[in-house]
């Protein structure tokens, strides 16, 4: 039995997604506002806490409806009919949750009481969370009366409530009028017509505890925070500042402490802490004993019966948790020497608090320890599905932990004899712990595979949705059984880095000059692309197609920037020239876009023409062009001769010798410049002619090279893509 999908609508930019779950792990990555902590943010309210949800988590594209609303009641308040549909209108335009519980014919006793009919013979079951207006006629009388006092008293000055919104959204008038409730979800065919689609949803009321009884819900956000004092204000719905020395005590209290319900072994501990407290409480009175005589000479005690006073000793395990000194880090098991919880590096202390929340999770849904007992009803069963979300566990973890971390977390939350065979370490089958984990972090992916993982794309408004918004895409889609491509790609990517799922655009280059330059000449050409968030990846021409079917799935702002690549009739390299039946070598330029063969048909391509839409994903594939020099055209084959061109009065490339003797030959037409370049790039070692090129760079300021004119075209149409429109 597990959780499959939720399915979440009118929830901020989120505003109709279907989240696939896996049955373990699950990973949401995405670039920044792309909707990760919202989605983290949404399964929270709507399972742990109702009342979270506030007037602004609501979808943006639903505020201007929720105002037509408001503007109806107050120009006539509604009949009864008319309330009743403006009722089922506002939950319509309300966020809403539809969960999908995959579970086993033999599961059925388990989950009777969300099942739609007796003809269940195991598979999907659905149950709908809905938050819904409560008292729809006392919600438009109180807006008409306040409306009517604005009225009154309106002009020059605005007073609440403008509208049906600003009411809903000050004070407590959100969580007083909307109230979550919860239903089985169930479908029935039957014939479209014009007002009724061809599929029918039934809902049957269900009451809010049946679905905790199935799913138990925890929680660590992103908003945790170590090194604070107990009392730091909290700043988020479910934040968690606090110090160590606080969660070890609250561990202490829900799972260990032999005062609530002692057993055998708990009675010695208590006999012990006892007589300790009479000893001190005997020690403590001696002490005092003197200070409180004085206190009796001041008249207290014996002025109108006042009561004598004593000191008593309470001593609890707490007590010796309760200081930041009663966590502490040992060096060395046989000395005496150790530091104090606070002067230990954030990315341990992060570690240990995420590891004891864990276990705190698990222990306390397995009825561990004391928990078992302090559960507000005993008699009820363990609920069958444990779902953990974790905002961000990055936050001050060390890259190396940070790769482990997923598997390991994983590990901790299943390490119960009741959940993993101790020996073998295979999970029972009869709980299941499902872990959802929203990251920013390329090190957190390069260890677990990518079929667990969730793309967040942000989308610009379109026909469908009048806002900003986001979809899902499911990474399991591509590479649960990956074909020969994406297996390149998955191992390509773990060997160079991930940061692609959180990239605003994506730049494909040939090699490592390109690696090396690009960069520079977006600094000094390109400023306004330095504001955004890009991967840059080397891919050989002969392996970027590969990431089509990635890119397409992602829909990422995609420039490759490649080589033209020409090969003579027997397939040979040779240098690139027109009418001479020259074909590319280049599967991206063959197999992509533009799909061209023929260096005649490439180097005429229109500038517009090198951009398309690949499926969803803006692409722009640029490629070395002709350019003129001393009024001939030139042609490069590669990146490096393209780069010559381009500089080709440069002091830097003039003061080569190889490159004044090309010069000359191309201006007395005693041998053709393409030629003298192909020859003298095909005799560079290509990573040198990179590092000596940003050597010279960085030898002087002004020093700088003229980006190819490819280059420059490819990266301006990447700014209008990522730049908003001024």
């Amino acid at each position: 039995m597990e959780i499959s999908s939720f399915k979440l609508k009118n929830y901020r930019r989120l505003a109709d997604v279907t989240l696939v779950l896996d049955d373990k792990k699950t990973i949401l990555v995405g670039a920044n506002n792309s909707g990760k902590t919202s989605c983290i943010g949404a399964l929270h309210t709507f399972l742990k806490s109702p009342d979270n949800l506030k007037f602004r988590d609501i979808s943006k594209r639903n505020w201007k409806e929720i105002q037509k609303l408001g503007e109806q009641v107050e120009h006539k308040f509604p009949d009864s009919e008319e309330i009743e549909n403006l009722s089922s209108t506002l939950t319509i335009l309300l966020p809403s949750l539809d969960i999908e519980i995959t579970a086993e014919a033999s599961e059925a006793y388990k989950v009777r009481d969300i099942l739609p009919d007796l003809e269940w013979c195991g598979g999907a079951l659905s149950v709908r969370i809905t938050y819904e207006v409560i008292d729809i006629i006392k919600l438009c009388r109180e807006f008409a009366d306040m409306r009517g006092v604005v009225s009154k008293h309106g002009g020059t000055v605005s007073l609440w409530p403008k509208d049906l919104c600003d009411f809903l959204e000050k004070g407590r008038n959100f969580s007083k009028y909307i109230k979550q409730k919860h239903y089985i979800l169930s479908k029935e065919a039957q014939p479209a017509t014009e007002t009724e689609p061809a599929t029918k949803e039934i809902l049957q009321a269900l009451t809010t505890e049946t679905l905790k009884k199935l799913i138990r819900v925890d929680v660590i956000s992103e908003q945790r925070g170590l090194g604070a004092e107990d009392n730091t204000d909290q700043k988020g719905p479910y934040s968690e500042k606090q110090r160590l020395n606080k969660l070890l005590r609250e561990y202490y209290e829900r799972i260990l402490n032999p005062d609530d319900f002692p057993e055998a072994d708990d009675l010695k501990v208590l006999g012990q802490q006892q007589k300790l407290e009479t000893d001190f409480t005997d020690r403590l009175n001696t002490q005092f004993k003197e200070p409180l005589k004085e206190l009796e000479d001041m008249g207290n005690p014996g002025i109108g019966g006042n009561p004598t006073v004593e000191i008593s000793a309470k001593i609890s395990g707490t007590d010796a948790l309760q200081k930041s000194s009663s966590v502490r880090y040992r060096f060395d098991n046989k000395g005496e020497d150790f530091i104090p919880e606070s002067y230990l590096g954030l990315g341990y202390q992060n570690l240990i608090y995420l590891t004891f929340r864990l276990l705190e999770f698990r222990d306390k849904w397995m009825r561990k320890g004391k928990s078992a007992s302090a559960e507000s009803n005993t008699h009820e069963t363990i609920e069958p599905i444990h779902l953990v979300l974790l905002e961000e566990p990055e936050v001050n973890l060390h890259a190396q932990v940070q790769r482990v971390f997923v598997s390991k977390a994983y590990d901790t939350l299943r390490n119960h004899p009741d959940l993993r065979d101790p020996e073998t370490k295979v999970d029972k089958p009869e709980y299941r712990t499902q872990l959802v984990i929203s990251t920013h972090s390329s090190h957190i992916i390069d260890n677990i595979d990518f079929k667990d993982l969730r793309y967040f794309r942000r989308n610009s408004a379109d026909e469908f949705i009048a806002m900003d918004h986001t979809s899902i895409a499911n990474m399991s889609e591509l590479f649960a059984k990956p074909k020969e491509e994406l297996q390149f790609v998955r191992k390509h990517l773990k060997l160079t880095h991930c940061d692609i799922f959180f990239a605003d655009g994506v730049i494909f280059v040939e090699g490592q000059a390109e690696r090396l330059l690009v960069p520079e000449f977006i600094a000094k050409n390109f400023p306004e692309l330095s504001k955004r968030y890009i991967s840059m990846l080397e891919v050989n021409g002969a392996h970027t197609h590969k990431y089509r079917g990635l890119v397409e799935k992602l829909g990422v702002v995609t420039l490759v920037l490649t080589d033209l690549d020409s090969v003579d009739n027997a397939g040979k390299s040779c240098f690139p020239q027109k009418n001479a039946s020259q074909k590319t070598n280049n599967d991206t330029l063959k197999k992509w876009h533009p799909k061209k063969e023929t260096v005649d048909d490439l180097v005429v391509l229109p500038k517009e023409k090198h951009a398309t839409i690949s499926q969803t994903a803006p692409l722009y594939v640029a490629y070395q062009k002709p350019i003129q020099i001393t009024d001939k055209e030139v042609l490069s084959r590669t990146f490096e001769d393209a780069l010559i061109l381009a500089n080709f009065e440069n002091k830097y490339f003039q003061n080569k010798p190889k490159l004044q003797t090309a010069k000359t030959a191309h201006q007395d037409d005693s041998k053709l410049l393409s030629d003298s370049l192909y020859e003298y790039v095909k005799g560079l070692e290509k990573g040198d002619f990179a590092f000596d090129c940003l050597f010279h760079l960085a030898d002087k300021e002004t020093n700088s090279f003229n980006p190819p004119e490819y280059i420059s075209d490819g990266l301006t149409w990447l700014k209008k893509q990522l730049l908003p429109p001024i």
